[in-house]
């Protein structure tokens, strides 16, 4: 079986003005011409391996310039043939699109356009109440005066993961959420001035296994949302504790010199609780999954100066940004110094990509190493990637993804945008026999076609509605929508939405709608939220 990924502007017929002015924008402001939606092909069973690079002279200031004839890209020591080159830099401005959308028509599609984006993950999970407190004061006086350059979302790491305010350029707004957000409470009665000094008797903590699980799985919901952006995202990782390496491989590599600093149980501490039998599937396919969203990880450490020696912890902070092409900020009082430079770091950056040599998909670590011809420029990107088969991903673990599809359909969950679509709403009336009616159009440049041996195309979504009252479980309507066609089609099939209709009978009251699509094929989805009231 082949698919037919395809990419581009969504030319839905319904919106088709709405979307156009839209993409024209976005177009504009990368200073670049529009080609036109590619034309979709058969592909064999490959990946492409997409690299950040950021590229910086002996001050830290970034080098412009350099041409794709300036990079050389090896993997396993072998050289690879570079495909896709591009540079990306900030525009004079930040256009946020204000999507003027028919009433009781909903969209997940994106409303800003950018050349990266910028998360910070506020940590309440891991660590103690005195970082917590430290990075939440440390983000309020930031926000305070920030003039921020790239649109900036906070999200909040606990119990489970919360977005506190979605992408925006407007710290006045971000910085109110974080003012008023409550996190969990100390766990002991020691004053507030001796929980947030900056010099603690802290040392390196021990996560204990559960939180290593929650961890993984909120970074793995938190890429998932940041997938279906164009470009790079920088995820500021605000914590007093980081519990683990995304690679432990580029750990283990080190182990000489470290026990060397340390001792060999520092090490075999660190080493042991990152490749637990119980995570290390999940910490590869988290790894994996960072690697194809363009995700680089700037771990900080809130607890500032310490006394103690954490020197594990460190190693841990330095591997986790080396491993994903950010950088590590520790043992410092500057919070917001550390804030700012993790912010505008990832805003320029080469974007280098090709097809591995090496079709085995094994599920094997490959190291990935970026030389440039240019003298004097420091290069930082991703170490490397698990080589994971897409197809068996997507087809060996369907109850991980109906998993992962539910979570995104809880209230308060962040929008996911990796399959793009419009809703309309239409109340009940005589016209749709008393019940709510949810019409979807479905970008079809996100979603996958698929060929089988027969020569007969097909695609195959689930348009999901769940309605909640605020009280109990959500009343849901599921169901699949599949459709044949000729490869002679495809091209036309391009050109209009993608139709799915969902129906659901509700009693009178006002209700939340969590919509979503999958796309069976990939296992990718799409999720927003509207409201509908019933007479």
């Amino acid at each position: 079986m082949k698919s037919f990924p395809a990419r581009g502007a969504f030319a839905s017929l319904c919106f088709l003005a709405l979307f156009a002015a839209s993409h024209a924008q976005s177009s504009a402001q990368d200073g670049q011409q529009a080609a036109g939606p590619p034309k979709p092909v058969l592909k064999a069973n490959t990946r492409l391996v997409v690299v950040d690079v950021v590229a910086a002279d002996s001050t830290g200031r970034p080098v412009s310039g350099l041409e794709i004839h300036d990079f050389t890209v090896l993997e396993d020591g072998r050289p690879q043939k570079i495909s896709g080159f591009s540079f990306q830099q900030p525009g004079p401005r930040i256009t946020e699109v204000a999507l003027r959308l028919p009433p009781n028509v909903v969209s997940n599609v994106p409303h800003y356009n950018a050349t990266s984006l910028n998360v910070v993950l506020l940590d309440t999970l891991n660590g103690d109440f005195a970082g917590h407190a430290a990075a939440q004061d440390a983000l309020v006086k930031y926000l305070a005066t920030a003039q921020l350059t790239q649109p900036l979302a906070i999200y909040v790491m606990g119990d489970k993961l919360t977005l506190l305010h979605d992408f925006t350029t407007d710290n006045q707004a971000l910085r109110a959420v974080v003012r008023k957000f409550k996190g969990p409470a100390p766990a002991t009665d020691e004053s507030m001035k001796s929980r947030i000094s900056a010099f603690t008797n802290r040392g390196d903590f021990h996560t204990d296994d559960r939180k290593i699980e929650a961890t993984v799985n909120q970074l793995h919901a938190l890429t998932l949302m940041l997938a279906a952006h164009p470009g790079r995202k920088n995820v500021i990782w605000l914590s007093e504790s980081f519990p683990l390496v995304l690679v432990p491989e580029t750990a283990i590599k080190d182990s000489k010199s470290v026990s060397e600093l340390n001792g060999a149980d520092s090490f075999s501490m660190l080493r042991d609780s990152n490749t637990s039998h119980d995570n290390a599937g999940m910490v590869k396919r988290v790894a994996d999954a960072m690697m194809t969203a363009q995700v680089a990880i700037y771990p900080v450490d809130s607890t500032g100066l310490v006394k103690d020696d954490h020197l594990a912890s460190m190693h841990t902070m330095g591997e986790l940004a080396s491993s994903t092409g950010g950088r590590a900020f520790y043992n410092r009082n500057d919070l917001e110094v550390s804030l700012r430079t993790s912010l505008e770091d990832g805003a320029t950056y080469y974007t280098l990509s090709y097809y591995p040599d090496n079709k085995q998909w094994d599920g094997k670590f490959r190291s990935i190493a970026i030389k440039t011809s240019h003298s004097g420029a420091a290069l930082r990107y991703r170490l490397g990637y698990y080589a994971l088969d897409p197809e068996a991903l997507a087809k060996n673990q369907p109850t991980k993804t109906a998993d992962d599809f539910s979570r995104a359909l809880m209230l308060n969950s962040p929008t996911v945008t990796a399959v793009q679509f419009q809703a309309g709403v239409e109340p009940p009336s005589d016209k749709t026999k008393g019940k709510v009616v949810v019409s979807f159009s479905i970008d079809p440049h996100t979603l996958a076609f698929e060929k089988n041996s027969d020569g007969v195309g097909h695609a195959s979504v689930s348009c999901v509605v769940w309605a909640f009252s605020g009280k109990g479980d959500p009343i849901r309507s599921e169901g699949t929508s599949k459709a044949e066609f000729s490869e002679d089609r495809l091209p036309q099939m391009m050109q209009s939405p993608y139709p799915c209709h969902r129906s659901i009978s509700l009693t009178p009251g006002r209700y939340t709608l969590r919509l979503g699509v999958l796309d069976t094929t990939t296992n990718k989805f799409g999720t927003t939220t509207t409201e509908v009231t019933v007479p």
